[in-house]
C-alpha cells in the first residue's frame, strides 16, 4: 500500500472547490491517462487509466465512484478499483478529499492509498511511489488551475 498526499490552494469559496471535487467527470481528465464514462445505474462511473512504470506501460479499465459525501463537513471518499486486460493486473485507489476555507479561497488536502497487484506491483514500491505521486501532482496541479480558470 503506498500513502500520498497533496494539497492546493483554489481561489473559488470552499463550498464551489467542493462541487467541483465531487464532479467525477471533471475531475477524471486531470488524473494523467485518465477518462470516465457515464455512470451506470448504482452511480459507479466506469472508466479506464494508463501508466508507465519504467518501461512497462499498463492499462486498467474499471469503476470509480464517490463512497463518502459530507457537503457540511467538505470532505469525500473517492474510490476506484480496475484490472488491466490479460488479468492478473489489479489496482484500487481510496482518495480523502477535504476542503476549507484559506484566505479568500479554498485549501484542498488529499489524502491518496494506492494498491497494485500482480507485475506493476513488482517495479518496486520507489517506482510506483515516485510515479503515483507524479501523478497526483500533476492531477492536483490540473484542478487548481481549471478552477482558478473558472473563478
Amino acid at each position: 500500500m503506498i500513502h500520498l498526499s497533496d494539497g492546493f490552494d483554489v481561489p473559488v469559496t470552499p463550498e464551489r472547490a467542493f462541487e467541483l471535487l465531487t464532479d467525477l467527470p471533471y475531475v477524471a481528465p486531470c488524473v494523467p491517462g485518465g477518462e470516465v464514462d457515464a455512470p451506470d445505474e448504482s452511480g459507479a462511473y466506469p472508466g479506464r487509466v494508463t501508466v508507465k512504470l519504467g518501461p512497462m506501460k499498463f492499462s486498467y479499465e474499471g469503476t470509480l465512484r464517490i463512497t463518502e459525501r459530507d457537503a457540511e463537513a467538505l470532505s469525500a471518499v473517492i474510490e476506484g478499483s480496475g484490472k488491466a486486460s490479460g488479468g492478473a493486473e489489479r489496482a484500487s485507489v481510496r482518495s480523502v478529499v477535504r476542503v476549507s476555507a484559506s484566505g479568500e479561497g479554498a485549501r484542498v488536502d488529499l489524502e491518496t492509498e494506492l494498491d497494485i497487484k500482480g507485475r506493476a506491483a513488482q517495479m518496486g514500491a520507489g517506482i510506483i511511489g515516485s510515479v503515483s505521486k507524479r501523478m497526483v501532482k500533476q492531477a492536483a496541479d490540473c484542478l487548481a488551475q481549471k478552477m482558478t480558470a473558472a473563478a
